[in-house]
């Protein structure tokens, strides 16, 4: 494949380093495979911090025909709405969530994504399971109950103009509640990113999720424009972006998803949402 001709989008990766030498490793596996990567880091994720808000967004100028850059916003006791416009005006095009101290439909956040909103920018949210750790044990919050896929629910009704992704599809944890939210609304979409785990969703399983309720056989399989492409690979990690681009080739392969609406979950949809065309 010619570099500079991209054809996905990758809506999930972490910004784990800020060496040139990783970043720019990483941009090379971009070029080879046509695939341009969402790139997120932002402290408080339990407890670990990752590259910060600002060094992401200034690492994603550097290469801008490779990486997209998305803030992670803070979602805490407390949530102000000014960092949105904030991390948008210094470059960032979308958001990704986290690790909260209440569920992500709690009343203070609300304002945060009406800001999101305006502003036109999708936002990424973590839902299902999350490893303990020793933030756990100071903070004593509920974390499975905050980010379950449910909480997503009034986001979607309230601010049916922002494009949600909802990462992991709850993980199995809460997989097939989590494909009824995401099919229930226009504005919703979820990646089936595995933590590195990759062939734990069942191409039976995962077509029953996202068949017609009324219809048997549904050739367009226009529902499965639900999902994009997400790996949750990392900088020093590369290689999980490969993998999970290869494993939702075969998956949807299995399923026999049509090649057009293959090019929307391979990055199609996404690469709408920030005014970008992929080659065809």
């Amino acid at each position: 494949m010619e570099y500079g001709k991209m054809t996905r989008l990758d809506m999930h990766v972490h910004c784990n380093s800020t060496d040139r030498n990783d970043l720019q490793f990483l941009a090379e596996q971009c070029r080879r495979m046509g695939t341009m990567i969402c790139l997120s880091g932002g402290l408080r994720y339990g407890a670990h911090d990752y590259t910060t808000n600002e060094e992401v967004i200034e690492i994603c100028k550097k290469f801008p025909d490779c990486f997209i850059p998305l803030a992670k916003l803070d979602l805490w006791e407390n949530a102000d709405p000014d960092e949105v416009y904030k991390y948008v005006e210094m470059g960032a095009k979308g958001f990704k969530c986290i690790y909260p101290w209440y569920e992500y439909d709690h009343d203070i956040y609300m304002p945060v994504y009406e800001a999101a909103e305006k502003c036109g920018t999708p936002i990424l949210f973590h839902t299902g399971n999350f490893r303990p750790s020793e933030a756990d044990i100071i903070c004593k919050r509920p974390m499975l109950r905050n980010m379950h896929p449910i909480s997503l629910d009034r986001i979607a009704r309230s601010f049916q103009k922002l494009n949600l992704v909802m990462a992991h599809m709850g993980t199995m944890t809460f997989q097939p509640e989590a494909a009824m939210i995401v099919r229930l609304h226009s504005n919703l979409y979820c990646d089936l990113a595995g933590c590195g785990a990759w062939g734990r969703f069942n191409s039976d399983d995962l077509y029953q999720m996202f068949k017609p309720a009324m219809q048997e056989v549904d050739v367009t399989m226009k529902q499965f424009r639900k999902i994009v492409l997400g790996s949750d690979a990392y900088v020093k990690s590369p290689q999980t972006m490969v993998m999970g681009s290869e494993y939702y080739e075969r998956l949807m392969c299995r399923i026999g998803v049509p090649a057009d609406v293959l090019a929307d979950i391979m990055g199609r949809t996404a690469a709408s949402w920030f005014g970008i065309k992929l080659e065809e």
